[in-house]
């Protein structure tokens, strides 16, 4: 993968750890230059070539940002929406406000990210949009409503972005990760019976790791992916494929 991303500038939100970390680590050997943004956590920036502290709830703070990168880069290559919360609960229970703030980072964040950069991508006739979905975007799951919801409305605005701007030669996908092993999984899930009967969903029966999955957003933000979009890549060990029954 050593040079796939030569020379592009890319923007990853939420890297200061799990997902967008190992994104922005695996994209700084491919070869670009990382921008990080991520709420708090700036030490963890610190090596990349520029950081924000920001809220993707913001937008005057994401339009800020692009511009700053266009300043600093005169060019925005490639965006990787990684920031978002987990917010568990029925619809009988989810406190409103819990409910309003799942959507307002999960699915209005990666609008308002994507909005941020679309204008400067499509001065330039090109770009690579990835959002971060996940196995509960594609699938019911239980207790779960407002994380299940936004994730699930990501995969359709990134169907829609693929839509609006593909013709400016803009190539928008989405992740949707199973299990990975990231601080916020590990907080959701330390119970050792749910952690290990979540997992043993997974076809691979093993939890993924975050390089796995930002070895293959390396490859939807490469030249190697030019005839990908619209598309939603599961990096789950074959969760959503298929339910094993044991006899």
């Amino acid at each position: 993968m050593t040079g796939a991303l030569n020379d592009q500038v890319i923007f990853i939100t939420g890297a200061a750890s799990g997902i967008g970390r190992a994104t922005a680590d695996a994209a700084r050997r491919a070869g670009a230059h990382v921008v990080g943004a991520d709420m708090g956590g700036q030490e963890a920036l610190a090596d990349l070539d520029l950081a924000f502290n920001l809220d993707v709830t913001d937008p005057e703070a994401l339009t800020a940002a692009a511009s700053q990168i266009m300043a600093e880069f005169g060019r925005i290559d490639g965006l990787v929406t990684c920031a978002g919360i987990s917010v568990v609960g029925t619809a009988a229970d989810v406190p409103l406000a819990d409910w309003q703030r799942a959507l307002d980072v999960n699915l209005t964040g990666t609008m308002l990210s994507a909005r941020a950069v679309l204008p400067h991508m499509t001065k330039a006739g090109k770009g690579a949009i990835i959002t971060l979905s996940s196995i509960y975007g594609m699938t019911g799951g239980t207790g779960n409503v407002p994380y299940n919801v936004t994730k699930g409305g990501v995969l359709q605005l990134t169907r829609s972005l693929a839509a609006d701007y593909g013709p400016a030669g803009i190539r928008v996908n989405a992740l949707s990760p199973g299990f990975i092993e990231t601080p916020m999984t590990m907080a959701l899930h330390s119970d050792s019976p749910v952690r290990s009967a979540f997992i043993d969903m997974h076809l691979l029966k093993r939890a993924g790791r975050a390089e796995e999955v930002a070895k293959v957003a390396v490859f939807l933000l490469s030249d190697d992916a030019s005839f990908v979009t619209g598309a939603n890549i599961p990096v789950d060990g074959g969760f959503s494929a298929a339910q094993v029954i044991r006899f």
